[in-house]
C-alpha cells in the first residue's frame, strides 16, 4: 500500500504515513482520492492591463524582467527619437527660405512620425499580447510541475 499525499511505501491497515504524516482514512492507503488545489499565480488580465499603460511592464510582472526591460527601451528609444527629430526638423522650418523649403520639410516631418508612431503601436499591441501569454504560460508550468517556471 502506498501514501496517497506522498507515494511512500505503508503497511496495510496503516493509518498515518511514516514518510510525511498524512492520516490515511479507513487505512486505505493509495485507494483514497487525492485532492488537488490550483493556484493561479500571476494574473493574465493584470499582465495585459499593465502593459497597456507601461510598456514592458507586464513582461516584468509575469518574471521575464529582461524582456520587460528591453520593451522599455525599445519604447523610450522610439519616443526619444520622435523627440529628436522634431526638434531636428522644426530647426529646419525655422531656417527654411522658401515655401518649396518649408513644404518639403514639413513632409519628411509627417512621414517620419508616421513611421515611428507605426513602429511605436505595432510594439505597443505586441506588448500587451505578449504579457498576458507569459502570464498564462507561467500559470500553466506552475499548475502542471508545481515550480515556478523562470
Amino acid at each position: 500500500m502506498f501514501c496517497c499525499n506522498c507515494g511512500g511505501k505503508m503497511e496495510d491497515g496503516q493509518m498515518f504515513c511514516d514518510d510525511c504524516g498524512y492520516r490515511v482514512e479507513n487505512g486505505e492507503g493509495s485507494k483514497a482520492k487525492p485532492y488537488t488545489i490550483q493556484i493561479r499565480d500571476k494574473s493574465a488580465g493584470i499582465a495585459a492591463l499593465l502593459s497597456f499603460f507601461f510598456v514592458g511592464v507586464g513582461q516584468i510582472y509575469a518574471g521575464k524582467i529582461a524582456r520587460g526591460l528591453l520593451l522599455m527601451f525599445v519604447g523610450f528609444a522610439l519616443y526619444a527619437f520622435t523627440l529628436v527629430a522634431t526638434v531636428a526638423f522644426a530647426s529646419e522650418l525655422y531656417d527654411a527660405g522658401t515655401f518649396d523649403d518649408l513644404v518639403g520639410v514639413a513632409a519628411g516631418v509627417v512621414l517620419v512620425s508616421l513611421i515611428v508612431m507605426v513602429c511605436y503601436i505595432i510594439l505597443w499591441v505586441w506588448n500587451i499580447f505578449d504579457a498576458y501569454k507569459l502570464a498564462n504560460k507561467y500559470n500553466d508550468f506552475l499548475m502542471e510541475n508545481g515550480i515556478r517556471p523562470w
